[in-house]
């Protein structure tokens, strides 16, 4: 009996994939910092947004923040381009992937 729930256990968390490694608390209707499980790979894919981020707007990172949107775990990242510009992007914690580039107004 053990090993059927323990193998069940199991197929559920890779089913989640790298997107459970991620865990939102909710209290009181609103959502409160996230407990990262898997610290390193949370790391890598926020580092690989930033530097992606930072190579379509080079400059400074103004702000880097987590957030989720309609189930999806995202990096806001805001840069202050070299021009001047101030940009905001959203970038997939999962996928590493920028979904959203453009000015902050």
């Amino acid at each position: 009996m053990k090993k059927i729930v323990l193998a069940l256990v199991a197929v559920a968390l890779v089913g989640f994939g790298a997107a459970g490694t991620i865990l939102w608390k909710k209290e009181n209707r609103h959502y409160v910092r996230p407990s990262i499980t898997d610290v390193e790979l949370h790391n890598e894919k926020m580092n690989d947004c930033i530097r992606t981020a930072l190579e379509r707007h080079p400059g400074a990172v103004l702000e880097v923040e987590m957030e989720q949107d309609d189930g999806r775990i995202l990096f806001d990242i805001d840069i202050q381009g070299k021009d001047g510009k101030n940009w905001e992007l959203e970038c997939d914690a999962v996928t590493a992937e920028i979904v959203e580039d453009g000015l902050d107004r």
